[in-house]
């Protein structure tokens, strides 16, 4: 029984010895199979995402955290773009197609 469970733990200890690529799971230097690195790119991916999204949620447009007054500038930034486009327009200074791209540019 006792020469079992010596067998059972040298076995299990051969197992995480003889295996490298494990060794420093996600951030080594990606040694190993292919399909281990591509594992490892993808749980920091995955992590770096989560981070991303949390923060888009707290802080962008109408976010807990935002500052409301962050909106409010970015709308009079928007309406003074859009007045000096239309008089641009007017004036002739641009043509109809710039505008119109601009225009785009500036309602994102």
């Amino acid at each position: 029984m006792i020469e079992t469970i010596s067998s059972i733990f040298s076995f299990i200890s051969g197992k995480y010895e003889s295996n490298p690529h494990w060794d420093h799971w996600p951030f080594g230097p990606g040694y190993g199979d292919f399909w281990a690195s591509v594992t490892k790119m993808l749980f920091v991916a995955v992590i770096l995402g989560v981070i991303m999204i949390f923060l888009r949620v707290l802080y962008g447009p109408n976010g807990k955290f935002r500052d409301p007054d962050l909106d409010r500038e970015a709308a009079e930034m928007r309406e003074q773009a859009l007045a000096k486009l239309e008089e641009d327009l007017k004036s002739g200074k641009i043509s109809e197609v710039d505008y119109k791209f601009k225009k785009k540019r500036i309602m994102l």
